[in-house]
């Protein structure tokens, strides 16, 4: 049998949660509408269901790396939010964002996506020999 792995950019996934996914996923989609129309970019972000507990549903919501990128060109104040990395600060931008819009959810970093490599990923012509160490004392 032959597998096939899916051709996808990466994406920043997003994990929020809500009282009712069935209600709230429109919302959530003209939510991302209007990001859209603010960055005048099309995006392919996905909101799907990932299951329910205590009461609570749970949600992805999957943004492309380029779509951010967009966003943070005109949006300045995603740079200015407090987090390590610019995912964490757009996820806090993203959920102030939604409680101005009056949409109440619980958003967390679900996963950021990164480069796998193999090895090393030192260049070794970028090291000092020591010639360049005595030039320095």
């Amino acid at each position: 049998m032959n597998r096939r792995t899916v051709d996808r950019p990466p994406m920043i996934t997003v994990q929020g949660s809500c009282l009712d996914f069935e209600k709230e996923r429109p919302r959530i989609m003209q939510f991302i509408g209007t990001l859209e129309l603010g960055a005048h970019e099309k995006s392919k972000c996905e909101c799907s269901s990932s299951g329910k507990a205590l009461g609570w549903d749970f949600f992805q919501i999957y943004f492309e790396l380029g779509f951010v990128e967009k966003l943070l060109d005109v949006y300045p104040d995603i740079q200015k939010q407090e987090g390590n990395d610019v995912e964490q600060r757009f996820v806090i931008w993203l959920n102030k964002q939604m409680k101005k819009a009056e949409l109440e959810y619980y958003l967390k970093l679900r996963d950021v996506p990164h480069e796998s490599v193999k090895g090393f990923r030192l260049n070794p012509d970028n090291y000092r020999d020591d010639s360049e160490l005595e030039k320095l004392r």
